[in-house]
C-alpha cells in the first residue's frame, strides 16, 4: 500500500470535498466509451472492445471513490493499494478534466498552467474548482513519484 499526506490545510480539503463529489458524479455520467473501436465492422470485436472499456472505466471510478470516501482523506491522508494506482491515476485525470471543463471554464489554459489566477477576483466556484484541481494534481504527482 502507498500512503502519504498531501500538503494542504484540512480546511481547504473540507471546502473542496463537496465540489469533488459533485464533479465525480458528473464525470460518471459523461464518461465511458471515449475510444473508437479500431475495427467497427466486426460486431463481436466491437462488443468485446466496449465491454472491456466499460469494465476499465468502472474499475477506475471505484479506485477514485475509495480515495474520496476514505475517512482519512478529509485530513489529507492518501492511501492507495499498489494494484490500483493506474486506475486511480486515470480517474484523477478524468476528474481534473471535468473540473477544467466545468468549474474552470473561465480560466485560460495558460493561466491555469502558470498559476496566474487572481483568486480574489474570481467567483467562489472558480476558487473551489481551482483548489480541487491543484489537490488532484498533487495526488497524481505524488503517486507517480512513489511509483518511480
Amino acid at each position: 500500500m502507498i500512503e502519504f499526506q498531501i500538503k494542504v490545510d484540512s480546511r481547504i480539503l473540507q471546502a473542496i470535498l463537496p465540489q469533488l463529489e459533485k464533479t465525480f458524479g458528473r464525470a460518471s455520467k459523461s464518461g465511458g466509451l471515449a475510444y473508437a473501436c479500431p475495427n467497427p465492422m466486426d460486431e463481436d470485436f466491437v462488443e468485446a472492445w466496449e465491454s472491456g472499456l466499460k469494465e476499465e472505466f468502472l474499475n477506475d471510478r471505484k479506485a477514485l471513490a475509495r480515495l474520496l470516501r476514505n475517512p482519512k482523506f478529509k485530513h489529507g491522508y492518501v492511501e492507495v493499494e499498489e494494484d490500483e494506482i493506474e486506475e486511480l491515476l486515470r480517474s484523477l485525470t478524468e476528474l481534473r478534466l471535468t473540473l477544467r471543463d466545468d468549474a474552470l471554464s473561465e480560466i485560460s489554459d495558460e493561466q491555469l498552467e502558470q498559476g496566474n489566477i487572481d483568486l480574489h477576483a474570481e467567483k467562489s466556484t472558480v476558487r473551489i474548482g481551482y483548489f480541487a484541481y491543484l489537490v488532484m494534481a498533487e495526488i497524481q504527482e505524488r503517486l507517480i513519484s512513489e511509483c518511480s
